[in-house]
C-alpha cells in the first residue's frame, strides 16, 4: 500500500496507477490463498446452516457486501440470507441501508447449497478483493478507503435520497461541502434540503467532477485532522456555542459549494 504519501497524494497515485497496484495486491499469496480456499468450500458448502457454522468462509462473504462488522450478529445475519426478497416486511426491505437489500437478493428464498452458482461465486470473489483492496489503503491512508468507495458507488446515485441511504457516501458529500459534523443532528428533511441545494445528480456520473468532489473531501478532511498551529486556538472551536452557531449556518446560509 502506499504509506506515507498522505491521502492527497496517494489518491493521485490511485487515479494513474490504481489497476495495477491492485492486480499486484491480489497476486499476493495470502489473497491468493484466501480465494483459493473461499473456491473450495464454496463447491462444499451444502446449506445456509452449514455457512453459518463457518465463520471464516461466512466473512468472506459478507466483505462482498462491506458487512463483515455483522458477522457475530447471528439472527441477523441468517435473516438476510433467508428471507424472501420479495416480502416488503423482511427485515432487509425495512432497512435504510441498501446493503442489506444487495445480499438478501442474492441468497434469500432459495433452496439448496448457498454457494452452487458459478456466477455468485465469481462476483463474491471479485467484491470481497475490492473491499479488502480499498480497506487496506484506507489503513494506510485515513479517509482513502471512503473515497475510493465514493468514486465506485456514486455513478449508481440517481438522487440525494440514494445518496443519503449510504452513509459513507453522506459522510464524504458532508466533508467536502464543509458541513459541521453537527449537520447530523438535523432532521431528515433538513438534511435532504440543504443537500439537494449543493448537489446536482447529473454530475455523479462524470469521473472530473467526482475527482475534483473527492480530492475536496480529503483536502477537508486532512485539514480537520490536523492540529491548531497554536494549542491555544483549540479553546475557541469545536464545541457549545461555537458548534450551535456553526450548524445554524448551515441553516440559514446559502454557502456557494457546487463544484
Amino acid at each position: 500500500m502506499l504509506y506515507g504519501l498522505g491521502a492527497a497524494a496517494a489518491w493521485s497515485v490511485l487515479q494513474k496507477n490504481g489497476e495495477a497496484l491492485q492486480a499486484r495486491w491480489e497476486a499476493r499469496k495470502d489473497v491468493a490463498r484466501d480465494v483459493a480456499r473461499f473456491h473450495q468450500r464454496a463447491a462444499e458448502i451444502g446449506s445456509i446452516d452449514e455457512l453459518m457454522r463457518d465463520r471464516r468462509t461466512l466473512t468472506f462473504v459478507l466483505e462482498a457486501f462491506q458487512l463483515e462488522s455483522e458477522v457475530d450478529k447471528r439472527a441477523v445475519v441468517r435473516r438476510l440470507l433467508t428471507d424472501d426478497p420479495a416480502d416488503l416486511r423482511s427485515f432487509a426491505n425495512r432497512m435504510v441501508d441498501p446493503r442489506y437489500r444487495q445480499i438478501n437478493r442474492e441468497f434469500g428464498g432459495k433452496e439448496g447449497p448457498p454457494l452452487a452458482d458459478a456466477a455468485l461465486v465469481d462476483k463474491i470473489i471479485r467484491q470481497t478483493l475490492i473491499n479488502r483492496f480499498e480497506k487496506a489503503n484506507g489503513e494506510a491512508n485515513p479517509g482513502l478507503r471512503e473515497a475510493m468507495y465514493f468514486q465506485r458507488m456514486i455513478g449508481g446515485m440517481g438522487s440525494v435520497v440514494q445518496l443519503m441511504g449510504d452513509r459513507v457516501l453522506t459522510a464524504v458529500a458532508r466533508t467536502a461541502l464543509g458541513l459541521p459534523k453537527q449537520f447530523g443532528l438535523l432532521d431528515y428533511e433538513q438534511q435532504k434540503a440543504i443537500l439537494e441545494k449543493r448537489l446536482d445528480p447529473e454530475k455523479f456520473k462524470d469521473p472530473s467532477w467526482v475527482n475534483r468532489f473527492v480530492q475536496r473531501y480529503l483536502m477537508l478532511r486532512e485539514d480537520a485532522a490536523s492540529p491548531p498551529s497554536d494549542p491555544r486556538l483549540a479553546l475557541f472551536g469545536g464545541g457549545g456555542d461555537a458548534a450551535a452557531n456553526s450548524l445554524l449556518g448551515v441553516v440559514g446560509a446559502k454557502l456557494n459549494l457546487r463544484l
